[in-house]
C-alpha cells in the first residue's frame, strides 16, 4: 500500500510536468465538444457541410468539415489556464457572407469588436491578443455577441450567430506556466485510484499492485504530452470503466461458483 501510495504522490508533479509540453492547443468544434460549451443551448447539432477553405497565399479549396452553427449570443469554456503570459486566440468562424459585428469578451473582459463583411466569407475568423492579467484570471470563458447584420436566409434559423470550426489558443511569451483545470486533476487521480482497486480486485499481490499503477501513470502521461486535448474525456471514460469491470468480473466468479456448486451436488451419491 506504501508503495502504491507513493506512486500516486509522484505521479502529480509529473503530470504536470507532462501538461506543460504542449502550450499550443487546438479545441474542435463539433465532435465530443460539449466540454467546451459553456451552455449547449446556445448552438444548434454539429452539422457537416462542404465550404471555401483560404490558403495564406489566397488560394481556396473546398473541404468538408463538422462545425456548429451558434445563436447570436454563444459562449464557449476552454480548460486552458496560462500565467505568465499574454494569449494569441484564433477562432476559426464566418457569416456565410452575411455582414455583422461581433463583440468578443473573455472571461468577461470586453477584449475587441469584429466586423464580418461579405469578403470575410470564405472563413474568416476571429484573431485576439488576450492580455495577460485577463488570461491568469483563470479557465477562458470566451463570450461572443452577434449584433446588427443581414437577415439570415430563409434555410439558416432566425437567430444564426457564426458557423464555428475550431479554437486555437497559445502563448505569447516564454516561460509559460500551465494549470491543469481541477476537472482535469480529478479524472487523472481517480482514474489512478480506480486502477489501484482494479488491480488489486484481480489478486494481485502488494509488489504488483505500484508496478501496474506506474504503468497505468506513465500511459496517462504519454497521453497527456503527445493528445492534451482528448486525454481528459479518455480518462473520463476509463476511470468510469474500471468500476464496470469489477463487477463484471465479480458476476463471472458468482457464476463459476454456482456452477461448480451444481455440479458437485450432481456427483454427490444420494445415500
Amino acid at each position: 500500500m506504501a508503495r502504491s501510495l507513493l506512486v500516486l504522490f509522484l505521479s502529480g508533479p509529473a503530470y504536470f510536468l507532462a501538461y506543460q509540453v504542449n502550450p499550443t492547443l487546438h479545441f474542435g468544434i463539433g465532435h465530443w465538444d460539449s466540454a467546451f460549451l459553456a451552455d449547449v443551448k446556445q448552438f444548434y447539432p454539429p452539422i457537416r457541410m462542404d465550404g471555401p477553405f483560404r490558403h495564406p497565399d489566397n488560394s481556396v479549396e473546398v473541404r468538408e468539415f463538422v462545425g456548429r452553427l451558434t445563436k447570436r449570443e454563444a459562449g464557449f469554456q476552454i480548460p486552458y489556464h496560462a500565467l505568465k503570459t499574454p494569449i494569441q486566440l484564433h477562432l476559426r468562424c464566418h457569416r456565410f457572407g452575411l455582414q455583422c459585428s461581433v463583440t468578443l469578451k473573455i472571461n468577461n473582459h470586453p477584449i475587441q469588436d469584429f466586423v464580418f463583411t461579405k469578403q470575410s466569407y470564405p472563413w474568416g475568423g476571429i484573431r485576439a491578443v488576450i492580455p495577460q492579467e485577463v488570461a491568469e484570471a483563470g479557465p477562458l470563458r470566451i463570450d461572443l455577441h452577434i449584433l446588427g447584420g443581414d437577415t439570415p436566409p430563409s434555410h439558416f434559423p432566425a437567430d444564426f450567430g457564426l458557423g464555428v470550426d475550431w479554437i486555437e489558443v497559445s502563448p505569447m511569451s516564454q516561460g509559460v506556466i500551465l494549470l491543469p483545470t481541477f476537472a482535469q486533476w480529478l479524472r487523472f487521480f481517480l482514474f489512478l485510484f480506480s486502477g489501484y482497486f482494479f488491480v488489486r480486485f484481480l489478486g494481485a499481490g502488494p509488489r504488483a499492485a505500484p508496478v501496474a499503477m506506474l504503468v497505468l501513470a506513465g500511459l496517462v502521461l504519454t497521453m497527456t504530452v503527445f493528445y492534451p486535448v482528448i486525454t481528459p474525456r479518455i480518462l473520463a471514460f476509463a476511470w468510469f470503466c474500471f468500476p464496470l469491470g469489477i463487477f463484471a468480473l465479480w458476476i463471472a466468479e458468482l457464476l463459476d461458483k454456482r456452477n461448480s456448486w451444481s455440479n458437485h451436488k450432481k456427483l454427490t451419491p444420494r445415500r
